[in-house]
């Protein structure tokens, strides 16, 4: 018979299978006050905190930020981060993920000299123990690309997303990680206005998350949403609708009612619509970004 972490895991795991990441808030948070019950009881044999305590903030945190509530990811993540630092120490690849994960939340509340101080911590941890070419290490280039394309820093945002394709590349065998980076450069290409380079790395992209990961999971999906972007920016609006219509029933499912994610979607849309001159659609999703941002 399962106990309880058991139980709790299991359906954590199912949850996040089928990509229902709002759903899995609650079960999260129920494993992470067991873990910090079993911790306080005396049942952690060597600190207070344990690798599974660390890595179930970790997850929490990143479950918090990718749904939205980014005061209380910022809550849990720093919790996180001090937890890992015990549990790991401060030179191990663990609380480099953390340390980077973190640095999605700062990126993500544009706190840019915040998340830059992390990503190359992170980064740094990760060549020291794992090497240039290690997928994590590459992780970090191409995060770092993606907060310069935040700060309008095209140039070297391409100058980092490049370099992370040649060190993957030079490491066959880290397919997803490729297809991440190729969309990256996708991203800058089109805001470079090369729609046609943009095209070709977003489809070699999509054909590769097609047959590694599925059109179920959240990079498909993030996938897709890059590729209706490209759409609108090269004026294909009909494209553009079709998949950010697709795109917009999966975000609502799988990130709730009040994510960043849906409210990028929106966003886009009513872009989209207006070009097309549907305006009751439009209108009608001006009216749910509304009710999020109240």
């Amino acid at each position: 018979m399962l106990n309880a972490e058991s139980m709790l895991r299991q359906q954590i795991d199912e949850l996040e299978e089928q990509g229902k990441y709002y759903e899995m808030i609650k079960p999260l948070n129920e494993l992470v006050e067991l873990l910090s019950v079993r911790c306080a009881s005396g049942g952690c044999s060597t600190s207070k905190e344990t690798p599974e305590y660390a890595v179930a903030l970790d997850r929490l945190g990143g479950l918090y930020r990718n749904t939205g509530n980014l005061e209380r990811s910022e809550e849990v993540y720093k919790q996180a981060v001090q937890t890992s630092a015990t549990v790991f120490g401060t030179n191990d690849p663990n609380y480099a993920t953390t340390l980077n994960n973190y640095a999605g939340l700062q990126r993500l509340r544009k706190n840019f000299d915040g998340a830059e101080d992390a990503y190359k911590r992170a980064e740094g941890i990760y060549n020291a123990t794992l090497g240039p070419n290690h997928v994590l290490t590459v992780s970090c280039l191409n995060n770092r690309g993606l907060l310069r394309q935040d700060q309008s820093r095209l140039d070297e945002a391409l100058e980092l997303h490049t370099e992370a394709l040649r060190r993957l590349n030079a490491e066959p065998g880290n397919e997803v990680a490729k297809a991440t980076t190729l969309n990256n450069l996708g991203s800058v290409y089109a805001k470079m206005g090369k729609y046609e380079e943009a095209k070709d790395h977003i489809e070699q992209a999509s054909k590769i998350y097609q047959e590694t990961v599925g059109e179920a999971s959240d990079l498909y999906l993030g996938q897709i949403h890059n590729l209706a972007s490209i759409q609108a920016l090269g004026g294909d609006f009909e494209g553009a609708k079709e998949h950010f219509e697709w795109v917009l029933d999966r975000v609502r499912d799988m990130f709730g009612p009040r994510s960043d994610n849906l409210v990028s979607v929106l966003n886009n849309l009513i872009s989209v619509y207006e070009q097309l001159g549907l305006d009751d659609k439009a209108q009608s999703a001006r009216e749910e970004l509304k009710e999020i941002k109240n």
